[in-house]
């Protein structure tokens, strides 16, 4: 609770929210000021990391490693993955479709849309990762007491297990302190070039319960955003504006408890609510932000997670206990209207009743289509390790941690598909039922019945053209173990391995007209058939290795060799054969036999790098390079005529790059940066050359991403400081698909500017910002997505006010 006193810098926030409420939009639809953005960097001191699930300092260790602090988080306005990937070098992201919780993440050019994540994320020690089984993408974590982000690039199985192929993003959170009470208001108001206002309000409060022994910690954050994409009717209307309005809310309530010097507990509980009115997709073909689709396309995403942290110093080692439960439901629509009423009146009745065809297309064919998902993620994880401490018994040169972890998932996903009257409106046109019309007059096909017969299966049940029931479980086992050897002066030699095992079960049933014929298809009043049903087991041994050497106490050089994996798993079915509705696509790329499943595939990656400070400080250095040879790639296949899609092992790819980051303290104000990552990533052997050719890039890879920018900050007094600054990040040209007549197939490079000024008094802060200041309106990405190209842009050009005050 606020002491009464701080009553005054309520007032303060409100007057100021109340001036912007005016201002902003001025600023946001009008010409953007040549503008800098507040920050600070000292270009000395300690970062202190826990990427190796000990503490260390970041320069020590043999990892090619980003840190954002959360300083840096609030003051380059890093909301997103899109954020992040303009922020730290080798992150990129693929837009699923433009909506909060569906970007699939890419590290180091290892990029996949299906099968297993590649990138593993936390929540502090617990797991937030979720498979690509249907669409659902990374979780977007928004809370305002984040202390830090860590990004590891590389294979990180050893310690993270499967799904860190391509690295690890850790969200580490601020944990509550016993010895003195804190807490930060932050309110943010701004305008969207062509949107409108979005507004945000989070509070932190840190309350010491018990001296030096129980604290607890409470954070909540409320974003509501202003859309800028413009829904119009078929015939050109403008029929409502900025239909992607959207809001999260976050919540997080932690405690530390340490009965004694030994011995501390953690437990904490994690809430995000996020909803999307409709997603940030546009049509090209009808101008830049306008989309005419039949239906909204709303989704929400509601993350749980409770977890517990306990960790006794047992004199000889630290034993951790981290104990996860995770619940996410994903939710959301689709506009199936071209997938399904437009290709059923193109594709079936056109060419069998071509003297409807006029009614087909015009009336059956613009038939409003919605399309459902809904993805029940449930997780229970845990985790018990050992580690050393400066108590362990043993030689002094030997550090080591050692661990077993058990994980169970369920995955729940309900995929309901309807085409609004379309029994009433075909009989409105044909003078009969549906079924007697195709069975007995046009197919005669046995799939569908037989004629004259009377058991004829109804094809659209109740408007039903595709229902998918399926549920994916699987269970995890692991032991690991990683040693660090200093075997002589200033060398350093890093063994681990972790071998895991899982097992997996998949059940499916499926029903409608687009399912007829597929393995576990059902229907009412038919005989019942047997759901489709798989079951797998994977195992895998990750090594990793890494020599380390001291070069001085401010510069070292590192080599490391590591192995990544991620599991298999089912892919559809998908419904398969002559007379099936993607039939020809299967015929298009040879695909002979109906697929089911998906097997592991994994990697090795070799990498040296190193670390360097000079100038006492006031200058870093670090740069990396690789290679990683990938086997049995994971990724997705899309059939465009019948719009389904699947995963299949599609070959090897070679990935080569190179990372480098620099900043340079030029004075006791004023700190330049840059950031620079160069990537080649290809097929080099192909199972089905006819689906991805040798020789392709990687889907989501830029060839080329670079950052520069400055940090100012001035001191008038001991309380006041000016604060600016400016950062411009390039993300190169990109591949969004392997068919070269995919309009997503090439994506075009891209820039934008991000600033900020202002002033700090005492611990507040007030601040103008800008984000795309010249407002970049480049086309970044053009997926087709249930046969409809839609395209995506930067968030276009937003300013705003923030202002914090701490106590």
């Amino acid at each position: 609770m606020l002491h009464r006193r701080r009553a005054s810098r309520l007032a303060l926030f409100s007057a100021s929210a109340s001036a912007l409420a005016l201002l902003l939009p001025a600023l946001a639809y009008g010409e953007a000021p040549t503008a800098a953005a507040s920050g600070e960097g000292d270009g000395s001191g300690e970062v202190i990391v826990t990427a190796q699930k000990r503490s260390e300092d970041v320069r020590k260790v043999p990892i090619s490693l980003s840190v954002l602090s959360g300083a840096a988080l609030s003051d380059q306005k890093i909301a997103d993955y899109d954020d992040l990937s303009r922020a730290v070098p080798g992150v990129a992201f693929n837009a699923v479709a433009g909506e909060e919780g569906r970007d699939n993440i890419v590290i180091r050019g290892v990029s996949s849309t299906s099968g297993a994540s590649t990138v593993g994320l936390y929540l502090d020690d617990v797991s937030i990762t979720v498979p690509n089984l249907y669409r659902d993408g990374s979780i977007e974590v928004r809370l305002p007491d984040i202390e830090r982000i860590e990004v590891l690039r590389g294979p990180q199985g050893t310690l993270y297990g499967d799904s860190s192929e391509g690295g690890t993003i850790r969200y580490i959170t601020a944990p509550a302190k016993a010895d003195s009470f804190s807490a930060t208001m932050t309110g943010d108001l701004s305008g969207t070039q062509h949107g409108g206002l979005n507004y945000a309000a989070s509070g932190t409060a840190n309350l010491p319960l018990v001296t030096d022994k129980l604290a607890l910690r409470v954070s909540a954050n409320y974003v509501k955003e202003s859309g800028w994409i413009d829904r119009y009717t078929l015939s050109g209307v403008l029929d409502k504006k900025r239909v992607n309005s959207g809001n999260s809310l976050t919540a997080r309530v932690s405690a530390t408890w340490t009965p004694d010097p030994t011995l501390t507990i953690t437990p904490s509980f994690f809430y995000q609510r996020a909803n999307n009115a409709d997603n940030a997709a546009f049509y090209p073909a009808i101008g830049i932000w306008k989309q005419n689709k039949e239906v909204a396309e709303p989704s929400h995403d509601t993350v749980m997670l409770g977890s517990l942290n306990v960790k006794k110093t047992l004199g000889f080692a630290d034993l951790t206990s981290v104990t996860g439960l995770f619940d996410r439901v994903a939710a959301r629509q689709e506009d199936g209207t071209y997938l399904n009423s437009t290709a059923f009146a193109l594709f079936f009745l056109d060419p069998i009743y071509p003297e409807f065809q006029s009614q087909n297309d015009s009336i059956i064919a613009t038939l409003p289509s919605a399309v459902h998902y809904r993805t029940h993620y449930r997780q229970f994880s845990q985790e018990l390790r050992l580690s050393s401490n400066s108590s362990s018994p043993g030689p002094q040169w030997l550090s080591w941690v050692a661990g077993a972890y058990f994980a169970t998932q369920n995955v729940h996903n309900v995929d309901y598909q309807t085409i609004d009257a379309i029994n009433s409106t075909f009989q409105s046109i044909y003078g009969m039922p549906m079924e007697q019309s195709l069975v007995e007059t046009a197919y005669g096909n046995p799939t569908y019945g037989q004629p004259g017969g009377g058991d004829a299966i109804p094809l659209f049940p109740n408007g039903i053209d595709e229902s998918d029931d399926r549920t994916y479980r699987q269970h995890q086992y692991a032991v690991f173990g990683q040693a660090s050897i200093a075997f002589a002066k200033g060398w350093k030699l890093d063994l681990g391995g972790r071998y895991s095992a899982a097992h997996e079960d998949f059940v499916s049933v499926e029903t409608g007209f687009y399912q007829i014929g597929n393995l576990g298809y059902q229907t009412a009043g038919q005989p019942a058939s047997p759901p489709f049903t798989q079951r797998a087991t994977s195992k895998a041994f990750l090594p990793k290795a890494t020599l380390y050497h001291e070069l001085s106490s401010q510069s070292s050089v590192y080599a490391s060799a590591a192995k990544g994996f991620r599991l298999g798993g089912p892919t559809g079915p998908i419904t398969f054969g002559p007379t099936s509705v993607c039939n020809g696509d299967f015929q298009n790329i040879g695909q002979t036999t109906q697929p089911t499943h998906f097997t592991s595939d994994s990697l090795w990656t070799y990498e040296v790098g190193t670390k360097n400070e000079f100038l006492g400080g006031r200058a870093r250095f670090n740069a990396s390079g690789y290679l990683t040879n990938w086997r049995n790639i994971q990724q997705q296949i899309y059939l465009p005529t019948c719009g389904y899609y699947f995963t299949s092992n599609i070959g090897n790819a070679r990935i080569w790059g190179a990372e480098a980051d620099a900043s340079l303290k030029l004075s006791p104000s004023l700190q330049i940066n840059g950031t620079v990552s160069v990537n080649d990533a290809k097929v080099i052997q192909s199972n089905n050359p006819v689906d991805v050719a040798v020789g392709q890039h990687l889907i989501a890879v830029p060839g080329f991403t670079a950052t520069a920018g400055a940090n100012y900050l001035h001191r008038l007094n001991g309380s006041t400081a000016i604060t600016a600054l400016i950062n411009y990040a390039y993300t190169g040209r990109s591949y969004g698909s392997y068919l070269l007549t995919d309009p997503n197939y090439r994506n075009p490079g891209y820039g934008v500017v991000n600033a900020s000024a202002g002033i700090r008094f005492g611990p507040h802060t007030l601040s103008i910002y800008a984000k795309n200041l010249f407002d970049n309106r480049t086309i970044i990405q053009r997926p087709q997505i249930n046969t409809v190209v839609e395209g995506y842009t930067v968030h276009p050009r937003t300013i705003g006010l923030s202002l914090r005050l701490v106590e």
